[in-house]
């Protein structure tokens, strides 16, 4: 019986030893606003509201399946919930990849609304100012149909969010 056992403990260190899963380095935690629970944000330039955030870091498994071998991938998300609650943003960082994205969903995961890509290793020279402080190397994002603005900068997160309808949120520093 404690031979079966330690067989058993033993091929499973063995198997999980030999795993390539890739981990979310500190650099790609800075991505996501996981230090925070919610952040102050100036609502239609007249109120400051507090804005809940959930993180999560989950594993995603590659070609092979459940088993944690080969090209599993780390990665994590921020949701920030904005205009009374109808939508949420999350801001997805990957590890071992030099992307991430920011993606606005309607709360009841009835639709994916739109989504926008960041590249970790970018220098945009966008510079942007919210509530007088200076934000450099900014994703400034357009969008014709939701948003005038959505500014993501990283360790921040969003700065500066803009709907169509008028509704905006500014990051208070």
């Amino acid at each position: 019986m404690k031979t079966k056992f330690f067989i058993t403990a033993l091929l499973i260190i063995m198997i999980y030893s030999c795993t390539d899963m890739c981990k979310l380095t500190r650099d790609d935690k800075d991505w996501l606003l996981e230090e925070y629970k919610s952040l102050n944000y100036l609502e239609n330039d007249n109120k400051t509201i507090k804005v809940d955030i959930n993180n999560e870091v989950s594993r995603s498994w590659g070609s092979e399946g459940w088993w944690p071998t080969g090209e599993g991938n780390e990665w994590g998300r921020s949701t920030i919930y904005v205009h009374d609650s109808l939508y949420m943003v999350q801001i997805y960082s990957y590890a071992c990849e030099n992307r991430g994205d920011i993606s606005l969903t309607r709360t009841n995961f009835s639709n994916h609304v739109k989504g926008f890509f960041y590249f970790k290793d970018s220098l945009t020279n966008n510079t942007e100012t919210v509530l007088g402080k200076e934000y450099k190397n900014c994703f400034v994002y357009k969008d014709s149909t939701y948003f005038k603005n959505l500014t993501f900068v990283k360790n921040y997160g969003i700065v500066k969010i803009e709907f169509r309808d008028g509704y905006k949120l500014e990051l208070i520093p």
